[in-house]
């Protein structure tokens, strides 16, 4: 079923759900996703690095490649590794 909200098309279907045309996801999955985003994208955001830098350290600090560097596209146990990601991150960038 797809409905339209002030956020754009949401899609639902046996208790699954995603936005636009993305992958449906649990809701676990998408929680860890918007976790990650926001533990992440402060560190950008705020100009001391930019975005490609941050993600190049997040893809450094996770050991992953560009191409599974994307929230949108991980897996909720990956996921959830970024928060403390970004915390070693941060640490490194003050050290």
């Amino acid at each position: 079923m797809r409905t339209v909200t002030k956020w754009g098309d949401r899609n639902d279907c046996c208790g699954l759900w995603s936005w636009g045309d993305k992958q449906l996801v649990d809701a676990e999955t998408h929680e860890a996703r918007k976790a990650a985003h926001d533990a992440f994208d402060p560190l950008w955001q705020s100009g001391r690095i930019s975005r490609s830098e941050a993600y190049r350290e997040l893809r450094r600090a996770l050991q992953i490649s560009e191409k599974s560097c994307h929230m949108a596209r991980m897996k909720k146990e990956l996921a959830l590794q970024v928060p403390s990601a970004v915390e070693r991150i941060k640490a490194r960038l003050n050290a």
